[in-house]
């Protein structure tokens, strides 16, 4: 190669590094920049998001302010996902059904993982959203499931109610309940 042509193909190179390095300081002023109303919004923001659940759709109900599906254990959240068929397979018995029969209020599987959130499957289990060993109730039987009565630690049991219902709260030491429009969260006490 010539020495012209070496010296073509630096400048080239030069003034295409410097192209990138201009354009991604553009692009990083333009997110982070706050005039003319352009706000980075944070991509999971707690706070702001329980203000915001008015917004959720139907099918979203059964997904809790974590982004998780309610009342599954935390470590078997990469089983509630459809596969490629678009089916979703029982955790026992093995048993493959569509994926919209997850939390439909009936209870396909024989094992009753298909109905997480809901009380439909007598043998299920609702795992509340405080999920670590230090906690009082780490699970429920699912036919406790919006029942009325808080008994996780931190009231995830009862998910469907409204702010105008009243529910008993958790049995104290004193095993003496009230009513309350919301169930307290006792987990880190």
């Amino acid at each position: 190669m010539g020495l012209k042509k070496k010296k073509n193909v630096i400048v080239l190179t030069c003034f295409m590094v410097a192209c990138f390095i201009m354009y991604q300081l553009y692009f990083f002023l333009t997110i982070t920049s706050e005039t003319n109303n352009n706000i980075v919004v944070p991509v999971l923001d707690h706070e702001n998001l329980k203000d915001l659940l008015h917004l959720r759709s139907e099918d979203d109900k059964y997904i809790n302010e974590h982004g998780m599906i309610r009342g599954i254990y935390y470590t078997d959240v990469k089983t509630y996902r459809p596969d490629s068929n678009n089916e979703f397979k029982c955790k026992t018995s093995h048993q493959k059904i569509s994926f919209d029969q997850v939390n439909d209020d009936y209870c396909d599987c024989e094992d009753g993982t298909d109905e997480p959130s809901t009380a439909a499957c007598p043998d299920g289990i609702f795992y509340c959203d405080t999920q670590y060993p230090r906690s009082e109730i780490l699970s429920v039987p699912s036919n406790k499931v919006n029942d009325g009565i808080c008994d996780c630690c931190d009231g995830s049991d009862e998910w469907l109610h409204g702010k105008d219902d009243k529910i008993l709260s958790q049995s104290s030491q004193k095993h003496y309940r009230y009513y309350v429009a919301k169930c307290p969260d006792y987990c880190n006490k």
